[in-house]
């Protein structure tokens, strides 16, 4: 019998194995069928198989691979982030607000203010699950980032997320985050007030700094959830006023050492410590009251009229606080101190009385169905009719508002009815100033959000409320301009957004991604626009800001350019459509989004939070007018974006894009997010189809099998025959060279070879083949079983198909990239073949799942779970399903045999089997859950090489 090697043995060594890979690649031009991660990953298998190596040599191996993305994508987040030191970034912001402190005069001053008396870009939150990098992991890879060097590091932390991922968790998650922004937020109203002062004096302290607006919808997006609360919204809401009053508080205590001691400096600085204590004791008690809820008897009711008690001692608005602190300032005994207090203001004027602004998030079918049962008449049947429109716009003009208490906000059953009362009873009892944003999803028709308008009136808060619809679909971002013109033809919609002072929108690139591909989608967005700047610009609405909120995720499928954050903002909202408002006076908004514990990682530490606070806040400059061909030559740059657009689109309906999409769904992954996941079924529905799948997973699946479509293909034919005049426009174009830097970054970490590795494992003929060479004779039976049941499996087919498909495209894309002068990883590099060596453990380790899967033993079928059924699932890694069913058909005995001697009544007779059982358990089931946790990981470590998980 072969020894077999000791656990964590250096039998394996990356370096000989990414020669191998490397060696194999130049064989390709004489053998063209040859693929290189399959040739590895079977060797790895059969040499596990046989006891060459051992399972714990592959996860050794593994490790130091997923150590090494895991370092290299921290560096990369430096990079995108763009920190290098905090004394970098005061002198880089302050540098910028000297640009416009260049006059002396009242007038200079004036207009001083003026240019920094709004926000012209916000940061929102999102609990998006892209949680796939535990609590201890993301710090990690902060400090590892901050210390700027791949060398010296010891991980020693499993690839994954935390255990439990609860929306608490993702809350407390964001908070972590948000507390570093008012960090930063702070610092730079310093460097604001500093360098103002410079230019003006004591004047400087008169402006009214707005310098970003900072947001967050975790625990308030009820999207697609119903297991949120309305109870859990309203305590989080006040755990946020709480934590958000002791953190000005402490922030204030800590400036009395540089206020002085002057009777007047006392008596006001008691003044401000004392509301701030009689605010958090009033919402503490709130908070207990609500959570006291069914003990004892305490009820809702009781509860209620405890918060209602604690309203006379309440804290509901920031402008007590604001008007001492500016007070103090005047009467602060000198630069600094004034400067202190004024940022604190500052600070308590961005964010209200919380951490943050909130936005709650709904559903445009929920809207439309909470009004046709409010209303309950047959119009609302059809809510597209003019007559129906008509209707609600009287509904709107004769409105009489109602007033609520918990009672009915508890007896709601209406989704999107109930939110509206949840901000009428968070402005009634927490914060009645700061605005709330009401987000729709898929919002498609003016008549959801003229219904929107009717409840914000309703319930009173229609001038704190700022409802905005989402366009995301390819249907929404054609039409979403006719659909706001629409909107302002009505008197009473016009007359709530000037009284608002802004129109919200919000435009999705993840999932327009998903349908239309995510360089067409980013083209829509841009062209989504310049059409409003067009509606906006003929309604004459000059005092109303339009804001435009673009949701992306952190990876290139859902949005995020992979180059440094400042381009990353330009990619989602160009220069070109920020100009597209300034030329006509328009005020305009961009607001960009961080999505779950991928986006946090940008203000994981304050350095990182003032560099990311600091280029947004820059970004909002001004643009000036510049010539660039991709917006001069119209028809050139819109027929691209139709044929790319074409292309992505029959992909999407290409059999083997859905059999991909389908082959292992999301079990390749951890989960990553505390919103429930539906089931898509099982490979033989049409699990797979991009418009039953979220963006997420859409996207996790694709960096899994190792090529992301939605980014990379189509260039080619989106070129078509104009290739010279393409070229030549990427060269010089600032936006189009983005785009096509997108595209080929993708390319230099996307593998068609690693999509073959994956459909092999789907491949009869494989299995069969090694069982004909007789390599392998104690395996034999299971290689002939598998290939018996993949027979009529047609995975392998499809998707070794959608790979000869997108071959041929990436010739093209190749040939494009060379004569712009990119990239295109034609030749990987060393990560790529780390990211490739990878590919090839985990088809090994599948390999090994597979094979244990042919010697799971019949059973009974018990409760309609037939063996045949369990090796499907198996043979799509639904392995924690797998493994229950059949310990449930094969318990494993758990007493110790020695027990045996401490009955009295003697037996002769010894059930058989029982051993049998204890067997499947180790020498199969556990296996195998060992080999699909290891899977998992790997997946993670893929993640770390997209930089992103999704």
């Amino acid at each position: 019998m072969t020894k077999k090697p000791s656990p964590g043995s250096q039998t394996l060594d990356e370096t000989a194995l990414r020669a191998e890979l490397k060696a194999l690649r130049a064989q390709i031009p004489d053998q063209p069928t040859l693929n290189p991660i399959v040739s590895v990953a079977f060797d790895l298998s059969r040499r596990l198989e046989a006891g060459d190596i051992t399972f714990a040599d592959l996860s050794t191996l593994a490790t130091r691979l997923m150590d090494s993305a895991y370092v290299h994508r921290a560096l990369l987040l430096k990079e995108q982030i763009g920190v290098e030191s905090e004394a970098a970034t005061h002198k880089e912001f302050s540098d910028f607000v000297a640009e416009f402190a260049t006059g002396k005069s009242e007038a200079d001053f004036e207009a001083f203010k003026a240019r920094f008396s709004r926000a012209r870009n916000g940061i929102v939150f999102t609990a998006h699950p892209t949680f796939g990098l535990s609590e201890a992991l993301s710090n990690r890879m902060a400090e590892i980032a901050m210390s700027g060097t791949d060398k010296g590091h010891t991980i020693g932390l499993p690839h994954r997320p935390d255990e439990v991922l609860t929306l608490g968790y993702e809350h407390d998650r964001v908070q972590s985050a948000i507390r570093n922004i008012r960090d930063s937020y702070t610092d730079l109203l310093a460097d604001f007030f500093a360098t103002a002062h410079k230019a003006y004096g004591d004047r400087a302290f008169k402006a009214d700094p707005q310098l970003a607006t900072i947001a967050s919808w975790v625990g308030y997006d009820l999207d697609g959830r119903t297991d949120i609360k309305w109870t859990f919204s309203f305590v989080v809401r006040l755990r946020e006023k709480v934590a958000a009053l002791s953190d000005i508080r402490a922030r204030f205590l800590a400036l009395k050492p540089v206020l002085g001691e002057g009777a007047e400096m006392v008596r006001l600085a008691r003044q401000v410590t004392g509301k701030l204590d009689l605010g958090i004791a009033a919402s503490e008690a709130q908070v207990r009251a609500l959570e006291s809820i069914g003990k004892k008897g305490f009820t809702l009711a009781h509860a209620a009229n405890a918060i209602t008690q604690q309203d006379g001692h309440n804290l509901v608005s920031a402008e007590p606080i604001l008007t001492l602190l500016d007070q103090i300032v005047e009467a602060a005994p000198g630069t600094q101190a004034k400067i202190a207090v004024a940022s604190l203001a500052g600070l308590l004027r961005a964010t209200g009385l919380g951490m943050s602004h909130i936005h709650v998030r709904v559903n445009a079918v929920q809207i439309n169905n909470a009004f046709r049962a409010f209303v309950h008449e047959s119009w609302t049947r059809d809510l597209t009719e003019r007559q129906a429109l008509a209707r609600i716009v009287e509904m709107i003009h004769s409105v009489k508002p109602e007033t609520v208490n918990f009672e009915t906000l508890d007896l709601e059953n209406a989704t999107a009815i109930r939110q509206f009362a949840l901000a009428a009873q968070i402005a009634k009892h927490i914060d009645r100033d700061t605005p709330i944003r009401y987000l729709i999803a898929e919002c498609e028709s003016p008549a959801t959000i003229l219904i929107a308008v009717y409840f914000a009136k309703l319930f009173g808060v229609s001038e704190i409320v700022d409802i905005s619809p989402l366009f995301e679909t390819p249907a929404a971002l054609e039409t979403g301009p006719r659909l706001v013109e629409r909107l302002l033809a009505e008197k009473d919609y016009r007359d709530y957004v000037t009284k608002r002072g802004r129109i919200a929108v919000q435009t999705g690139y993840s999932d327009a991604g998903r349908f239309i591909g995510q360089i067409a989608a980013g083209l829509a967005h841009e062209r989504l626009h310049h059409g409003l700047a067009e509606v906006i610009r003929k309604a004459n609405l000059k005092d109303v800001e339009t804001l435009i909120f673009s949701t992306h995720g952190e990876s290139m499928g859902r949005g995020a350019h992979p180059g440094p954050l400042r381009r990353r903002l330009r990619y989602v909202f160009p220069g070109e459509s920020r100009w597209r408002f300034f030329q006509h006076g328009l005020p305009v908004k961009h607001e960009t989004s961080f999505q779950g514990g991928d986006g946090y990682l940008f203000f994981a530490n304050r350095a990182f939070a003032q560099r990311a606070l600091a280029t947004i806040i820059m970004s909002g400059k001004d643009p000036g007018e510049g010539e660039d061909a991709f917006y001069t030559d119209i028809n050139l740059a819109l027929d691209f974006q139709i044929r790319l657009r074409d292309y992505q689109q029959e992909l999407f309906a290409h059999p083997g894009y859905r059999a991909l999409l389908g082959a292992f769904g999301a079990n390749l992954l951890f989960k990553t997010g505390s919103r429930p996941v539906k089931r898509q079924g099982d490979h033989h529905s049409d699990r797979g189809d991009p418009a039953r799948m979220r963006a997420i997973p859409n996207n996790a699946i694709l960096q899994q099998f190792g090529y992301v479509a939605n980014v990379v293909a189509g260039l080619g034919a989106a070129v078509g025959s104009e290739r010279e005049r393409f070229i030549e426009m990427a060269k010089h174009s600032p936006r189009f060279l983005p785009l096509i830097e997108m595209i080929a970054r993708a390319k230099q970490l996307s593998s068609l070879n690693a999509v073959g590795a994956n459909a092999i494992l789907f491949d009869p003929g494989f299995w069969a083949q090694r069982a004909s060479w007789g390599r392998e004779p104690h395996l034999d039976a299971a290689f002939k079983f598998l290939a018996e049941q993949l027979l009529d499996d047609d995975r392998a087919q499809k998707i070794a198909g959608l790979a000869h498909y997108l071959r041929l495209d990436a010739i093209e894309l190749h040939q494009i990239l060379e004569e712009i002068g990119l990239e295109g990883g034609k030749i990987p590099d060393d990560h790529r073949l780390e990211l490739d060596l990878l590919q090839a453990i985990r088809a090994a380790l599948i390999m090994r799942i597979f094979i244990l899967t042919a010697q799971l033993p019949r059973f009974t079928p018990t409760n309609e779970v037939t063996h045949a059924e369990i090796v499907r699932k198996a043979l799509s890694l639904e392995i924690p399903e797998v493994v229950q069913v059949m310990r449930e058909a094969f318990p494993r005995r758990v007493d110790d045999p020695r027990d045996d001697g401490l009955f009295v009544e003697k037996a002769t007779y010894l059930p058989k089997g029982i051993d049998d059982y204890g067997r499947i358990e180790t020498e199969i089931l556990e296996p195998m859950e060992t080999a699909y946790e290891l899977v998992r990981e790997i997946g993670t470590g893929i993640s770390h090489h997209w930089g992103a998980f999704g």
